[in-house]
């Protein structure tokens, strides 16, 4: 069964990728409501990060 539903966060500062996998971990580690609740919301048929 695939995901039909993706969020995507982004940060505020331009950071090297790695950087920012690392604080969209932390940040969801440690508090996922919010995270998703600032977070855009997609469909899976539509693969990159809405504007």
């Amino acid at each position: 069964m695939q995901p039909k539903i993706g969020w995507c966060f982004v940060l505020e500062r331009a950071l090297v990728a790695g950087d920012v996998m690392l604080a969209q971990k932390i940040a969801l580690e440690t508090d996922e409501a919010a995270v998703l609740a600032l977070a855009n919301r997609f469909v899976r048929d539509r693969p990159s990060c809405p504007e």
